[in-house]
């Protein structure tokens, strides 16, 4: 394979990955994600509306399921290599406006 080619396929697998993640982004499927580990579980929220009832001092964060922390060496190793691919991602993507750009100047 030459190296042109080398260089399209992985600026279009980068490009496609782009599209998906800025699908997601636009769908919210991030948000629903999230918002729906916050919301009590119906288990919960009996457990709540019981305690109220025998008027028990009761707080809303009692009975939310904590947070997991999934930060170690892998996903901030990820992290790093996503930031790695969006810049040059986007350095690709300007230079190739710029070049579409200098083209149409010309013409």
């Amino acid at each position: 394979m030459k190296k042109s080619g080398i260089v399209r396929l992985t600026l279009s697998v980068l490009f496609f990955l782009f599209l998906i993640l800025y699908a997601m982004q636009l769908t919210g499927y991030n948000e629903y994600n999230y918002n729906r580990k916050k919301m009590l579980s119906e288990e919960k929220l009996k457990a709540y509306e019981n305690d109220i009832k025998e008027g028990k001092d009761v707080s809303i964060v009692d009975y939310l399921e904590g947070d997991k922390n999934y930060k170690n060496r892998f996903s901030s190793f990820g992290l790093t290599i996503s930031k790695g691919i969006k810049n040059i991602f986007d350095e690709s993507m300007n230079a190739f406006f710029k070049m579409l750009e200098d083209a149409s100047r010309k013409t």
